[in-house]
């Protein structure tokens, strides 16, 4: 089980996770860094774990 804390940094990873792949979609699939299909999958899981930290957080 994860700590308060530890929810909180995971949830804030996940906050700056997905402001980057805001900020830079176009570049990343420009650049071919990513393909469009693994950039959404990137984009499914990172909110995945901001919910899931979320909902955990709500629960304490």
């Amino acid at each position: 089980m994860m700590t308060e804390d530890e929810l909180k940094a995971q949830k804030e990873d996940a906050e700056d996770d997905l402001d980057f792949f805001s900020s830079f979609h176009d570049m990343i699939l420009e650049t071919e860094w990513m393909i469009k299909e693994e950039l959404e999958q990137a984009i499914d899981e990172t909110l995945d774990d901001y919910l899931n930290a979320s909902k955990k957080l709500n629960e304490k």
